[in-house]
């Protein structure tokens, strides 16, 4: 219980800092599909083989 009352306050500000970052990704991701929505282009990933 002592180790939780030191390190309460950077769990906390590491927990806020996960949850901003998952905001800020879908918000990009909302962002991107609406910008290629109306432009009628369809991405398709392409990978690459790689050979070991």
């Amino acid at each position: 219980m002592q180790i939780f009352k030191r390190y309460s306050m950077a769990l906390l500000f590491l927990l806020l800092v996960i949850i901003l970052m998952l905001i800020g990704t879908l918000g990009v991701k909302s962002f991107g599909d609406h910008l290629f929505k109306d432009a009628n282009i369809t991405i398709k990933p392409e990978g690459e083989r790689i050979v070991l």
